[in-house]
Formats: C-alpha cells, structure tokens, sequence
C-alpha cells in the first residue's frame, strides 16, 4: 500500500493503491456530526490514518462515529479501528438514509507515537452497482486516567 506524505485531510493521511475515500460534506449528505465526514468506499484496501503522539504505557480512548451518508448503502456496515496493539469492529446497521453509532477503543499506548487506523471491514455496493461505504466522522482520542483499586477496610 502507498501512503500520502499530502492529504485533502488536514492530519490524515490515505493508505491506499486506489485512494478510494469519499469526502462528504453536510449539503449533499448525511453525517453524523458537524459538516463534513469521510466515507470509506474501498473496503479494506483503503484506510485513513494518522500518527498521535502519545506517552507509552499511558492509557487512552478512541471514540468516534460510524454511520451511513444518506446515499441509498443500505446494508450492515463496519469498521474496524485500531490503534497501538488493540482494535475493534464497530458495526452500523444502515437503512441508507442517514444515521450512526459512536464506537469507542480504549488502549495502551506502547510508544511516543500511536498510529491511530480506521478501515472499512468490507466492500460495499449500492442496488445501481456503484460503491459506498461506511462514513466516519467525530474522532478524539484523549487520555484516560485508570484508578486505582479502591478497597474498604472496616
């Protein structure tokens, strides 16, 4: 896979042969959150990603939406986000009008830099043949502070 030095997404990168996905703005479609969203449309040849700086050892969480652009895809659709050694498919039953689920990943991070992945689990076509694809949109990444374990003594 080739990897972009340059996106149209500030601080994003595209990992793809293809460069297959979909930017989609609020005016055209439906996105989960704000006015603009990506839409993966490669299935799992393609994936956005980006490096985060991140203290090692330290625990984080990855939340963000998956959805549907409002673009007639109606089927389950799923994305799997990874981040550091841990990852998760997070699923979107899509009636192709519009909508989404909020999907979290919560990790370790095992160096100064975590490369943060989000990749369509599948290939997607429309009834006409052309291809869709799960939207993603609303990503933070924030550190979490584990507490310790409480414990009574009487």
């Amino acid at each position: 896979m080739d990897e972009d030095d340059v996106s149209p997404l500030p601080g994003w990168m595209i990992m793809s042969d293809t460069k297959s996905v979909k930017y989609v703005d609020a005016a055209h479609h439906k996105v989960p959150h704000g006015s603009y969203a990506v839409e993966l449309v490669a299935g799992s040849e393609c994936a956005l990603l980006q490096e985060a700086r991140t203290v090692a050892g330290r625990a984080y969480r990855l939340s963000f939406s998956v959805g549907d652009a409002g673009n007639g895809c109606a089927q389950p659709l799923a994305v799997r986000a990874s981040a550091g050694y841990s990852s998760q498919v997070v699923t979107y039953e899509s009636q192709g009008t519009g909508g989404s689920r909020r999907g979290e990943l919560e990790f370790a991070a095992i160096a100064d830099v975590t490369r943060v992945v989000f990749q369509s689990a599948n290939h997607y076509m429309k009834p006409d043949g052309t291809l869709c694809g799960p939207v993603v949109d609303d990503v933070s990444l924030v550190s979490v502070h584990k507490h310790e374990a409480r414990r009574l003594f009487m």
